[in-house]
């Protein structure tokens, strides 16, 4: 299907949407993210979110059984530390997302089921969704992801002031070093930010921390890497600024937000919040099931 007929039909899907609760299921609502300002404030702790709050599934395709929290989760298979395999791509997919500039996560070169995934360094459950020991990325990589059946976009939503911009201004600048010879870098910096994650807007995520981490990772040149920050911010932010504005028509204010999408029967799957592995595999098993 072109792009066209693509966005059309996700039009058509927004007149008949129906919405679902998720117990437990938790997403960071920040405080807007507008300020591009590195020498702005952070957020307070009063805007932390809490385990109570309720992630909310969002279903874009009809017809189709909004996934629940009792389905069983398939057990990690290894607690081997994981090597994803990032590649860069281009061109737009048919759902309309722009792949030039952003990681994909993949060891396919066309699975059947992308996941565009939207997050903040600063978000306590955009770390719970990747670094926990049940997290769902995880579990997603050894499984969906390893393979084939699916691949994750990993893209930006600054929701918390100037220390959010700048950590995607720097993942910006980062995977644009490091997408051509040698992707995994960029894994290595990202999980180390998260690694380091306080949720105070102190030090851990300012500019001198974030590139401090990248400083203690063989093979990425700081140096060139705070130069494209001088150098190239505007236009980063630009794009960046096109990516969160895409997840704020999908209907996310909180980060992680997720659309799993179906080219095959051009349907697509929409929920943010911390979701359990579960929800992902039973989805991506309902599309390969098609």
């Amino acid at each position: 299907m072109s792009l066209k007929g693509a966005l059309a039909s996700r039009r058509g899907f927004l007149g008949s949407v129906a919405v679902g609760v998720l117990g437990g299921v938790a997403g960071c609502l920040g405080d807007g993210g507008d300020t591009q300002d590195s020498s702005s404030s952070q957020t307070d702790e009063s805007e932390t979110p809490t385990e109570s709050d309720p992630g909310t599934v969002v279903k874009t395709a009809p017809g189709e059984d909004t996934p629940t929290e009792t389905a069983t989760e398939t057990p990690t298979p290894s607690e081997d530390p994981l090597s994803p395999s990032f590649r860069p791509e281009s061109g737009t997919t048919e759902y309309g997302i722009d792949l030039a500039g952003v990681p994909v996560l993949t060891e396919a070169s066309d699975p059947p089921v992308d996941i565009y995934y939207w997050s903040d360094y600063q978000c306590e459950f955009c770390k719970q969704f990747e670094m926990s020991k049940n997290g769902a990325l995880p579990q997603l990589i050894r499984n969906e992801i390893a393979d084939g059946s699916a691949r994750i976009v990993f893209l930006h939503y600054p929701n918390y002031g100037d220390h959010s911009w700048t950590a995607d201004v720097m993942a910006k600048c980062l995977w644009q070093q490091v997408k051509d010879n040698d992707p995994g870098l960029f894994w290595e910096w990202h999980r180390t930010v998260f690694e380091n994650q306080g949720l105070d807007g102190g030090d851990w995520s300012s500019r001198d921390s974030l590139l401090g981490y990248a400083r203690n990772i063989e093979g990425i040149d700081a140096r060139s890497l705070d130069q494209c920050m001088q150098q190239n911010r505007k236009q980063h932010e630009k794009d960046i600024k096109q990516e969160r504005q895409r997840a704020r028509d999908e209907g996310f204010s909180d980060t992680p937000g997720f659309v799993l999408y179906h080219p095959k029967s051009d349907q697509s799957t929409s929920f943010f919040g911390a979701q359990p592995y579960s929800t992902f595999q039973q989805q991506i098993g309902a599309y390969l099931n098609q």
